[in-house]
């Protein structure tokens, strides 16, 4: 019929347009099946041979390294020489040692040389120079698309770098944290000591919340600078209070100001060992509205210098430095930072210029929620700051209660997590063993070099059988792309056949149709 002999010629003049005789799993379920495992070895081939590609590539990259090494090598042996001359005298044979020296740090940085990630050289003992590997020397690369013939493999060499240790140990560093507090008690959450000013019978039980926050800080602060490897001192530096005795007559708080410890803890006894505490730092002034109140030590510079004597103090002139400084300010409402600011960045600059050895947090180091609003261009002090904003300001961190045992183990892990020079105070420092040349027989240096020789003539090969398996891949596409080109080729002269057939039959049956019409058409006007 019509519709059937339509279908037929579309279907033809479609595969006629592609040049394609399989075009859907219906027009031959066998050959499709075959086509499509045709094309994926063909996709597996092209993806082998840019893995193997790659690896060529990492197997040039240690090849230009072997010849470096082989300089190195080659240096060595010629300096083994000239030490043991008998004429060499002292001062040359140190300038031998020194450039040999030099030479075993270049190895070591050649040893940890990458491509794409992957490391060119394994490991090996201080003393071997050049030598087999100590550890998984070998990377495999599949050779072919089925994943039948046996891995290529390619060496690495063992020369000696550096490896971090896996378990922490001790730094040998001292960590001096500086926090800024006016001790002004609360309600105990977030307390050392607390109080309840409307309701004063509440005070032990704010009491004890506050004592059993603060031996769990302590505790966490001491496992906290143990897991970093590190010793630690917290120097706490207080402020008078707004709401402390000191300042204010009317509140019925303790004569010592505030929430330094826990009721009935002694500071020097119950702090040994993890914090000192320093009382006297005055501030700019007191931000409460209507408080009327005069703060104590109002001018910048003398709070400055009571910081810098404290810290002298602290660091015993100087001759017990730390390795690292952080400053810490309790800016959670009753002290603002704008009251200490200025005092803070005179000290820190003059710590920055008299001991350039201690680490300080970057200057440039501004986050949080308030800080990072803070336009340096105008305000570069950080006047503006708010009260209870947190993050860091130019270095400073700034806190948002007064637990300060907790504010600043979170004040320095964000500054270990955001500051680069911080960090470099927490780095394991790397000291790569090193050897004179006495401690080298000549023999030993020339066989360093029979081992590189061998290295070379090794990676030679892998490149070769590299560059092997890629031509065998290579010339498997042209079967492949051939036999896919066959099995979705149409012959040509038979679809013309049938397409020309096809056309027939859809003209017969369109005659057909047009005459059945008009005798329709005949039969219905002699009727009318």
């Amino acid at each position: 019929n019509l519709n059937q002999a339509f279908d037929e010629h579309t279907k033809i003049n479609r595969h006629l347009q592609t040049g394609k005789r399989v075009m859907n799993a219906s027009d031959d379920a066998g050959e499709a099946s075959k086509l499509g495992k045709t094309k994926m070895d063909l996709i597996k081939n092209r993806m082998i041979q840019g893995n193997l590609q790659n690896s060529l590539s990492l197997l040039q990259a240690q090849d230009g390294m072997f010849k470096v090494i082989g300089n190195i090598l080659d240096r060595s042996s010629e300096l083994k020489i000239r030490f043991e001359s008998p004429v060499a005298n002292a001062a040359e044979k140190e300038a031998y040692n020194k450039e040999f020296t030099e030479l075993q740090g270049e190895l070591r940085s050649i040893a940890q040389s990458k491509w794409n990630g992957i490391s060119l050289f394994s490991t090996q003992d201080s003393r071997t120079l050049f030598g087999a590997p100590i550890d998984t020397p070998d990377l495999l690369q599949q050779s072919n698309e089925s994943g039948t013939d046996a891995a290529l493999k390619l060496s690495r060499w063992g020369i000696y770098h550096f490896e971090p240790p896996e378990e922490t140990t001790s730094l040998d560093k001292k960590l001096l944290a500086i926090t800024l507090t006016d001790e002004s008690e609360g309600y105990g959450a977030a307390e050392y000591k607390g109080r309840d000013p409307n309701n004063p019978a509440n005070v032990p039980t704010y009491d004890a919340i506050g004592e059993a926050k603060f031996l769990k800080d302590k505790a966490a602060w001491e496992a906290f600078t143990s897991g970093l490897g590190i010793t630690a001192e917290i120097a706490v530096v207080v402020a008078p209070s707004i709401f402390s005795t000191e300042a204010d007559d009317t509140r019925a708080i303790d004569a010592d100001g505030g929430e330094v410890v826990p009721a009935d803890y002694d500071e020097v006894t119950d702090l040994a060992g993890f914090a000192s505490v320093y009382r006297g730092m005055g501030r700019e002034r007191f931000s409460l509205a209507g408080s009327g109140l005069t703060p104590s030590m109002p001018d910048p510079n003398d709070q400055a210098d009571f910081l810098w004597a404290k810290f002298q103090e602290m660091t015993n002139n100087g001759s017990e430095l730390p390795d690292a400084l952080g400053v810490f300010v309790d800016n959670s409402g009753s002290l603002y930072f704008n009251e200490v600011n200025d005092a803070l960045f005179q000290f820190v600059d003059r710590v920055r210029t008299t001991y350039p050895s201690i680490i300080l947090p970057s200057d440039d180091l501004t986050s949080g929620s308030g800080p990072s609003a803070v336009d340096l261009a105008t305000d570069p002090n950080g006047e503006t700051i708010d009260r209870t904003e947190v993050g860091v300001f130019r270095g400073i961190s700034l806190s948002g209660a007064e637990d300060w045992i907790n504010q600043s183990q979170m004040a320095l892990q964000n500054l270990i997590d955001n500051d680069p020079t911080f960090q470099a105070a927490l780095t394991t420092d790397q000291e790569d063993p090193t050897l004179a040349l006495s401690a080298y027989t000549q023999a030993e240096l020339v066989g360093f070099l029979d081992t590189l020789t061998q290295a070379r003539g090794q990676n030679a090969a892998e490149q070769q059988r590299i560059r092997n398996e890629i031509e065998e891949l290579q010339g498997r596409v042209v079967g492949l792309e051939q036999s896919i080109e066959v099995g979705e080729g149409l012959d040509i002269p038979m679809a013309m056949g049938v397409f020309h057939r096809t056309k027939d039959q859809v003209d017969l049956n369109a005659q057909l149709v047009a005459a059945a019409k008009d005798m329709e058409n005949v039969l219905y006007t002699d009727f009318l």
